[in-house]
């Protein structure tokens, strides 16, 4: 049974097999809650691109917000720093 706090596809084996065990414990769940808003960030973005806005911010200036952010997220899935987490 799928575990519903995990990303769609993802099993704890998955999470086991990708961090150290010398990492700390908040890691896995930390990055579980990155993949889920990366997961999230992503629908928008495909449900926005098919939208036209116009005004003081365009389709273009959205969307690129949207790709900063997920690339944020993706930066910090591969190498999470929490300050003064143990």
């Amino acid at each position: 049974m799928h575990d519903p706090r995990l990303p769609a596809g993802c099993t704890q084996a998955d999470i086991d097999a990708r961090f150290e065990p010398e990492e700390p414990t908040w890691v896995a769940s930390y990055v579980t809650q990155l993949q889920h808003r990366l997961d999230r960030l992503e629908m928008i973005r495909m449900e926005l691109a098919a939208d036209c806005f116009d005004g003081a911010y365009d389709g273009a200036d959205i969307l690129g917000y949207l790709d900063d952010e997920m690339e944020t997220v993706r930066m910090e899935i591969g190498r999470p720093q929490l300050m003064g987490r143990d």
